[in-house]
């Protein structure tokens, strides 16, 4: 594939991942293509349907959490903390939740790339928690599966109910899950991010 058609299409895989988070799953296939800056028929030379294009933001987003576990695991050795928040910062910042519809509602029909790139990924981020439980920062009783859907509901699209109150929202619960997994229960600051990368 040429240059400019990669990052064409890595553009509409990032802009399907941004609409898919404030939108849901079904959002407009035209939204997505506005957000890219092309026309429709760019992104159907590329993803002829939507399951298609779903799965290509399946598929990154699950090797960029990959990728980050590796990083994690490879900073553990001097600060596990710190590798471990900046590990769930980068996920939260993936908007995990929007990926929730792609890998649940076709799961016995997912491509072959998909479901090796799930468990790849499912894999290394199981290393990561095993490392951290056995260093003491997480519970011994928690699962990998549970910090990724847990996280992955936190991060969903949401409906702002209360202006004032929905903004530092997802920071806080996100907080307070994190408090859960911990053996001691104490809480970690709440996470900083954008304003767009949770709501």
């Amino acid at each position: 594939m040429r240059a400019d058609a990669l990052e064409r299409r890595n553009t509409l895989i990032k802009a399907a991942r941004a609409v898919f988070a404030d939108r849901g799953h079904d959002a407009p296939l035209d939204a997505i293509a506005a957000q890219a800056g092309v026309g429709i028929a760019t992104l159907y030379r590329n993803f002829p349907s939507r399951d298609d294009l779903a799965h290509a933001v399946a598929r990154t987003t699950l090797a960029e959490v990959r990728e980050l576990a590796v990083r994690a695991l490879d900073e553990c050795g001097d600060e596990p903390e710190a590798a471990w928040r900046r590990f769930i910062e980068a996920v939260v910042e993936l908007r995990m939740g929007a990926l929730v519809p792609a890998l649940v509602n076709s799961l016995d029909e997912l491509p072959p790339d998909v479901r090796e790139t799930r468990e790849q990924t499912k894999s290394t981020v199981t290393e990561l928690i095993h490392r951290l439980q056995a260093l003491g920062l997480l519970r011994e009783d928690i699962v990998p599966l549970e910090i990724i859907m847990g996280i992955a509901m936190l991060t969903r699209p949401h409906v702002l109910m209360f202006e004032d109150t929905t903004a530092n929202l997802v920071p806080r619960l996100i907080a307070v899950f994190l408090a859960g997994l911990r053996p001691d229960g104490v809480p970690l600051p709440p996470p900083i991010f954008p304003e767009t990368a949770v709501l």
